[in-house]
């Protein structure tokens, strides 16, 4: 629970979506699955946390629309020739793919429940914020990636 980086209502960098990159880059036994249950919790406890069932409702929609755009974008980038793991120079594009359609499914999920399509005047707003904050995100499970000894990622991956 960051105090907010930004005085603008719904800002957030999205540091909660480096675990998701992390299990859905680093293979093994690790499944997209794992991510999936990782966010549902996540949201679920943040919103007892927060005491707001509106921030689960948000929350599990923008980042279930995040789990699977990533998901996706982790298809669909090369992997590594070598091991055919996924080459993590591309998630900074795969963070920023998530934290858009994270924003896509907050927004959709605010048109249905407030029946009006006027809400989405703020998603411009919203999108700069996570195109910024994707790439942060990204950069930063990158540089964490790199800084584990092989050994111990191969021991997370539950791999011999």
């Amino acid at each position: 629970m960051l105090p907010p980086i930004c005085p603008i209502p719904g800002v957030r960098v999205g540091l909660g979506n480096i675990v998701t990159m992390f299990l859905l880059y680093i293979g093994g036994s690790w499944r997209a699955f794992d991510a999936l249950f990782v966010i549902i919790l996540r949201c679920v406890l943040a919103a007892l946390i927060v005491g707001s069932p509106m921030s689960a409702i948000y929350g599990l929609a923008g980042g279930i629309a995040s789990w699977l755009a990533m998901l996706c974008l982790c298809r669909i980038f090369p992997k590594d020739s070598e091991t055919k793991r996924f080459d993590e120079r591309f998630l900074p594009f795969t963070a920023v793919g998530g934290a858009v359609f994270h924003i896509a499914g907050q927004m959709a999920c605010a048109v249905l429940l407030y029946g009006t399509k006027y809400v989405l005047a703020y998603t411009p707003i919203l999108l700069a914020s996570a195109i910024i904050g994707g790439l942060f995100t990204g950069f930063l499970t990158m540089l964490i990636l790199r800084k584990f000894p092989e050994k111990l990622l191969n021991s997370i991956r539950n791999v011999k």
